[in-house]
């Protein structure tokens, strides 16, 4: 098993959301970066690279899917996990996420264990995938 911590950036505004997710990810074992809006989560993103974003769609100050086109155009967060939280999403904006190669959308109230099972398993995928890269 990696020795390192994985790292999971949480982008959710609501509080109380925001908590159970925390919670639901240090439980993997994981550290959570958690942030209420998408300034705060580029700011982490400048400095450093989260193995999983998980980012509700609707923010005060945007929509997760700005993020998403963010992450897709940046070098070092090309081929990060991403999983959208969904209260409510029109079909052509969720099919616009699918595009841009997010990992899984996950739609509110959603359960602790399709959450923890989606994050973990977004995780595997990622630390399956940086092995390969520097297994070469």
């Amino acid at each position: 098993m990696n020795a390192r911590q994985s790292i999971v950036l949480l982008i959710e505004d609501d509080s109380d959301s925001a908590s159970q997710c925390r919670q639901l990810i240090e439980g993997l074992g994981a550290t959570c970066h958690p942030v209420s809006s998408l300034e705060d989560a580029e700011a982490i993103l400048h400095h450093n690279a989260p193995d999983v974003v998980v980012v509700d769609y609707d923010l005060p100050d945007g929509s997760g899917i700005d993020l998403i086109g963010v992450l897709r155009q940046s070098m070092s967060h090309r081929n990060t996990p991403i999983i959208l939280l969904t209260g409510e999403i029109d079909a052509h904006e969720l099919e616009r996420a699918v595009m841009m190669g997010i990992y899984a959308f996950l739609a509110k109230p959603f359960s602790s264990q399709e959450f923890t099972k989606l994050v973990h398993s977004a995780i595997a995928e990622e630390a399956g995938r940086v092995r390969n890269d520097n297994g070469k």
